[in-house]
C-alpha cells in the first residue's frame, strides 16, 4: 500500500493549482462536517461499499480520516477493486492547511 505523511500531501496540494488532488475522507458526516481539507469528498468507511461506484477508478486517490487508521482500512478495500489509492498518514488530527467546515 502507498503512503504519505500529511505534509507530503500538504506540499502536493499546494503544488497542483490546476488539476485539484483528490482526497478522499473517510470518516464520518459528523467528523467530516466538523472541518475537512477544502477540496475533500466524503465517503465515509462505514458505507463505502455502497458509495465506492461513485469513485474513479482511473484516478489517484489521497485516502484520510482522523488519525491513518481508517484510511489504511479504505485503501486496502479498495486497492482490491483496482483502484489507485495512497493513504495519508496521521490523518486530520495534525492538519495545518485550510479547512471547509459544513454548517
Amino acid at each position: 500500500m502507498k503512503r504519505v505523511s500529511i505534509k507530503e500531501l500538504k506540499e502536493l496540494i499546494e503544488l497542483t493549482v490546476n488539476e485539484p488532488v483528490s482526497i478522499i475522507d473517510v470518516r464520518e458526516v459528523e467528523e467530516f462536517a466538523q472541518g475537512h481539507i477544502v477540496t475533500a469528498k466524503n465517503y465515509p468507511l462505514s458505507t463505502l461499499t455502497e458509495t465506492m461506484s461513485e469513485i474513479d477508478r482511473e484516478k489517484p486517490h489521497y485516502v484520510i480520516c482522523q488519525h491513518g487508521v481508517r484510511s489504511e482500512h479504505a485503501c486496502s478495500f479498495l486497492e482490491n477493486y483496482g483502484y489507485n489509492v495512497v493513504s495519508v498518514s496521521e490523518g486530520m488530527s495534525v492538519w495545518d492547511g485550510e479547512e471547509k467546515k459544513n454548517r
